[in-house]
């Protein structure tokens, strides 16, 4: 399938990177934007570079994972949807072959994240947004267990194996009914304020109505004063940033680095801007540095 054609597909009804978005624990998405997504009031937008690499790595890891595991893998489902709800699909990245350590097929997939999030694959754990996603897809395959790889900071690998949780299924599946409820009848969930949903908005509405003016809720008086509150709070914040910082300058004075007793600190030097549409200019700037020699 053209990945033009899959993306269309997938608005046909709910795949695995949707299942966390449903069960409010996509940090990426909101309910709200997804449901603009599905009702197809929204454009497919392209990958963006850590999705890119993640595809052009996917068949590397996966070929690493069946030398470390012994596993033998075959191609995954490229789109297969449920038999029990035909609003609910795969697209899983390969087959396990039965093994030694189960019973059965199971699933793979194959991931990257940054050396950052390296303590949410320690000691097997499993980051929250891709149990969701495995457990949809264990569901929709009908088998009993899962399996992961993930190629951390472009240089470590780990692997980690997941059982199926049919009580936490029954509680999603409720959740994603439910959910595609809402997209067949368009009754769009309600928003959160998510970063997602504002992306969304401005796809949807890129454009005004000259002269147009409709009545805000009764709630909108509510946001406008939340929305000041933040507004002072996110002044004064800054204000007593640059309070702190100008003391730090103060004390450092002429020198390039100052230490703090437990071995962190700052860099002050001069740091020079070419010029493009402002003339070139020269300043000082100050950065935090985790260690200072």
């Amino acid at each position: 399938m053209e990945r033009k054609d899959w993306l269309e597909a997938r608005k046909n009804g709910l795949g695995g990177s949707d299942a966390a978005t449903i069960m409010g624990c996509n940090p990426w998405a909101s309910p709200y934007a997804l449901f603009l997504d599905k009702s197809g009031m929204t454009e497919d937008r392209e990958d963006n570079e850590y999705m890119l690499w993640g595809r052009k790595l996917e068949p590397i890891i996966t070929q690493h994972y069946a030398e470390v595991t012994g596993r033998t893998l075959e191609p995954g489902s490229e789109m297969r949807f449920s038999a029990e709800r035909a609003h609910l699909f795969a697209n899983t990245d390969a087959s396990i072959l039965p093994c030694p350590q189960h019973e059965g097929r199971g699933i793979y997939e194959g991931k990257t994240t940054s050396a950052y999030l390296r303590e949410d694959w320690k000691d097997g754990r499993i980051p929250l947004y891709y149990q969701v996603q495995v457990q949809h897809y264990m569901y929709v395959e009908e088998v009993s267990w899962g399996s992961y790889g993930v190629l951390i900071g472009g240089q470590q690998f780990e692997w980690v194996d997941v059982e199926r949780n049919d009580r936490f299924i029954a509680a999603y599946l409720k959740k994603a009914d439910e959910f595609w409820d809402r997209v067949q009848n368009n009754d769009p969930p309600p928003m959160e304020g998510h970063e997602s949903e504002r992306k969304a908005l401005a796809l949807v509405y890129p454009s005004h109505q000259d002269g147009k003016t409709i009545d805000l809720p009764n709630d909108a008086e509510d946001w406008l004063a939340r929305m000041e509150e933040a507004r002072i709070a996110e002044k004064d914040a800054e204000k007593e940033k640059k309070k702190f910082e100008t003391m730090i300058r103060g004390a450092m004075g002429d020198a390039m680095f100052g230490r703090l007793p437990d071995g962190r600190g700052f860099k002050l030097a001069v740091e020079h801007k070419k010029e493009h549409t402002r003339k070139a200019s020269s300043s000082r700037v100050l950065r935090k540095l985790k260690r200072v020699a």
